[in-house]
């Protein structure tokens, strides 16, 4: 995948009888092709949001106080989910949504019930207290815009929301 970068000084330049127009990297957050023609996708904007995947329950119904564990029963997989078909790769609307979240984002996130209940540890309850070990899921939604690029200027092809996958993680409440 290359990234367009901008003819310096101007917009085109003629070079014998050819113009090449350089992508409007200024609108773009990721591009492929050439000086001359290409594609490419625009993040219009992006929300972040997190959601629990898998609660484990904890409550200390001795008298006395007690160690509990986060026993996380489930391998967690998340990938990057699209409304539309796109004609960019995956690994472009990845970069381009990266580039415009203030949080890491990648292709897919996974997590197994191991890893999970290690990160999760172990907490000591008093008698009668509860606490609930949560897995999360935490994810950039972002509009999207795919263009081509020519010598005779832009065409929208397509507008599409993308959800990319930021983390999987652990929370007590």
């Amino acid at each position: 995948m290359k990234r367009a970068l901008a003819l310096s000084g101007a917009a085109a330049a003629v070079i014998g009888t050819t113009l090449f127009v350089a992508p409007p990297a200024a609108q773009a957050d990721e591009c492929v092709g050439g000086s001359s023609s290409g594609k490419c996708v625009q993040v219009l904007s992006t929300s972040v949001s997190t959601s629990v995947v898998e609660t484990v329950p904890m409550q200390n119904n001795s008298g006395t106080t007690a160690s509990f564990t986060c026993g996380f029963s489930q391998t967690i997989s998340r990938s990057v989910e699209t409304s539309a078909s796109a004609e960019l790769s995956v690994s472009a609307q990845v970069a381009a949504v990266g580039a415009s979240a203030s949080v890491g984002v990648s292709e897919s996130v996974n997590q197994s019930a191991s890893e999970a209940s290690s990160a999760g540890g172990t907490v000591t309850l008093a008698p009668g207290e509860s606490i609930l070990c949560e897995r999360t899921y935490s994810a950039v939604t972002a509009q999207m815009r795919e263009y081509s690029y020519s010598g005779t200027g832009t065409t929208e092809t397509a507008r599409y929301q993308v959800t990319v996958p930021s983390s999987l993680g652990i929370r007590l409440s």
